[in-house]
């Protein structure tokens, strides 16, 4: 899934003669860090959303997906995505759904993509009305 995102739009075709398939022995030891959360900052809104669980995984999953989509179109910058997740995430707190049903997972994901487009068109609104 890492190529594939990373090669977006195109694919890149690898066999494990020109990719080699990740071998944990061969690489030898592992050494892990307490992460950074000044310098990625969203990892905490993610760890949050993981925590709290129910309904907010799939708001963080899905408003994500809308703003990464909205940034390949270039309608906002790459910055840009984590605030308008976290917008989705602070704003979904008040319907909050902590064992929700399938019907309710499918209405908070849809309901995530359009708030992210929601965000996004004000700010562009706002934006083009400041110019004016």
């Amino acid at each position: 899934p890492t190529l594939y995102t990373m090669s977006c739009p195109r694919r890149i075709q690898c066999a494990e003669e020109t990719w080699k398939r990740l071998d944990f022995v061969k690489m030898g030891d592992l050494t892990f860090r307490e992460p950074d959360h000044a310098k990625y900052p969203s990892m905490r809104v993610a760890y949050a959303a993981g925590r709290k669980g129910g309904t907010m995984t799939g708001v963080l999953s899905a408003a994500n997906e809308q703003a990464v989509e909205m940034f390949l179109d270039k309608k906002i910058g790459y910055l840009d995505i984590m605030s308008v997740v976290e917008a989705a995430c602070d704003k979904h707190v008040e319907e909050f759904v902590e064992q929700p049903t399938l019907e309710e997972i499918v209405h908070f994901d849809e309901w995530a993509r359009v708030f992210v487009k929601g965000i996004v068109e004000s700010r562009a609104m706002a934006y083009t009305q400041s110019r004016e």
